[in-house]
């Protein structure tokens, strides 16, 4: 698939069939993100591929997050919640944790992050060209001790999204999103 119809055709999968992406696509799909513009060549994005043991590792975690969000950890909806957070994260056959080099430079960590971002774009329409489901997450998560140890997080760096991917489990249509015409203005002169 084209690239064009990969963006359009884009959507966030939250369920996957349980088929192994295999290490070459994932590869594939890395050599993508990493094609992204940067500014001054500074290549600021890392990425830790989490299957198997490590992606239930971080599954726990996930669940002991949503588990905090009650004021009743100890309740029914609490633990149903947790879960079902276990139970998706574990059925995601790979996640794919982006990570980004924090300049003590404000404006060259602000072009990292950015970079990280397109970066993170990139391997999301790769995907999508491949027939791979993709969901991007952001939040509390990243600035999880656990996560960052998890990860192997260097010092100087920083989360910014975990990509959940694989084959997704049933075809949904894009969200309708506004059209760009209603959203840009034309300067001239």
């Amino acid at each position: 698939m084209d690239a064009i119809t990969a963006i359009q055709r884009r959507t966030s999968v939250r369920r996957f069939r349980p088929d192994p992406v295999p290490r070459d696509v994932i590869e594939r799909l890395l050599d993508c993100a990493v094609r992204a513009p940067n500014h001054k060549l500074t290549e600021p994005w890392r990425f830790a591929v989490l299957t198997g043991a490590a992606r239930d590792r971080y599954a726990a975690m996930r669940a002991r997050q949503r588990l905090a969000r009650f004021s009743a950890p100890d309740g029914e909806e609490a633990r149903s919640a947790a879960d079902k957070m276990r139970r998706e994260t574990e059925e995601t056959p790979a996640i794919v944790v982006v990570v980004c080099a924090v300049s003590p430079d404000e404006r060259t960590r602000e072009e990292d992050f950015a970079a990280a971002m397109m970066a993170t774009a990139n391997l999301l329409i790769a995907a999508a060209s491949l027939g791979l489901g993709t969901y991007l997450r952001t939040g509390s998560i990243m600035q999880d001790p656990e996560v960052e140890a998890l990860v192997g997080l260097e010092q100087g760096f920083r989360v910014v999204g975990v990509v959940s991917l694989g084959y997704p489990a049933s075809e949904e249509p894009p969200r309708r999103r506004r059209p760009a015409a209603e959203l840009t203005r034309w300067v001239q002169g």
